[in-house]
């Protein structure tokens, strides 16, 4: 910024400054981004799927500057099954089913028993606050020729502002609330923030890109790692529902959802087949609960890049 600029601000006063923080946020972000995507590396973990009884073996890498590992490199065995106490929960209140959110909300099942009010609620995957803000933005016109169906699914909410025709999955009210697409904190803004970025990109792959960081940062296992990796231990911890849910339950239910949505939004013509296939592999390893993937390290990097000044915008 020039000598007249900075006169030009002292004759504004605190209006001019304000004006020039704002703008230095904006372009800080931007070049943050643009360095951040040339030297992107992905180095995937390594997954094995048998079947129903998916077993994860993951190698951790250590982390002397978290110190949240050892410096030896430890392989965990995670098997995702669950008893028949999630899977009564499960089936009873049919977690995981994809409906558009008027539907979920008519076959809910505190509509007929009001005892189950506040057990369950739709999410909107990915959350209607980033398609407003899509909505709302000079770039949209752009995604019109790169993925014209996910443009129609924005320009939906003009004439239903409140998404009832959008898709949502059915979950738990603590699994929801957990979410890193949902509440006010400054960690979830920056996510449902990066989810519009990324549907504006004009990018051929915008729309696949932006379910898998949805799938990431809908899921509450995978908030709460986030949360936890960038220091936010105390925000780290679960909220409580009235029913109880193991983990192992929460994956296999959140996987099958998953697996539904990538069907409906194929159906849909947002994402094409060869997304479909890949995004379903993609579930089925469940990458959305590992560290290594781009789309993990991308979530964790603009939280912790722009928590501070995120406030700004």
């Amino acid at each position: 910024m020039g000598l007249p600029a900075l006169g030009l601000l002292g004759f504004l006063g605190p209006v001019g400054w304000g004006a020039a923080v704002l703008v230095g946020v904006v372009i800080f972000i931007k070049v943050v981004k643009k360095n951040r995507e040339e030297k992107l590396c992905i180095s995937p973990g390594t997954h094995k799927c048998f079947g129903d009884e998916r077993t994860w073996f993951k190698e951790e890498k250590s982390n002397e500057d978290s110190g949240k590992t050892g410096n030896a490199r430890k392989e965990r065995e995670e098997p995702c099954c669950h008893d028949e106490h999630d899977d009564g929960i499960i089936k009873g209140y049919s977690l995981g089913h994809v409906h558009k959110y008027k539907d979920d909300k008519k076959f809910r099942p505190s509509q007929r028993d009001k005892e189950n009010k506040g057990i369950t609620e739709a999410d909107h995957i990915p959350p209607k606050d980033s398609l407003k803000k899509a909505l709302n933005d000079v770039r949209l016109d752009r995604l019109l020729q790169v993925n014209p169906r996910l443009h129609e699914m924005i320009m939906s909410l003009d004439y239903d502002p409140t998404g009832r025709k959008l898709l949502t999955m059915r979950v738990l009210y603590q699994d929801h609330r957990d979410a890193l697409t949902t509440g006010s904190s400054k960690e979830s803004k920056i996510c449902r923030w990066l989810l519009t970025q990324t549907i504006l990109s004009g990018k051929d792959d915008c729309a696949i890109k932006m379910l898998k960081q949805a799938f990431i940062m809908g899921h509450p296992i995978a908030s709460q790692m986030l949360r936890y990796d960038a220091g936010f231990v105390d925000a780290a911890q679960r909220t409580e529902g009235k029913v109880d849910m193991s983990d192992e339950g929460t994956r296999s239910y959140y996987g099958h959802g998953y697996t539904d949505l990538g069907d409906e939004y194929l159906y849909k013509g947002i994402i094409n087949d060869g997304q479909a296939k890949d995004l379903k592999i993609w579930v089925k390893r469940e990458m959305h609960l590992d560290r290594d993937t781009p789309e993990y390290k991308e979530i964790l990097e603009d939280i912790n890049d722009f928590y501070d000044c995120f406030h700004m915008l």
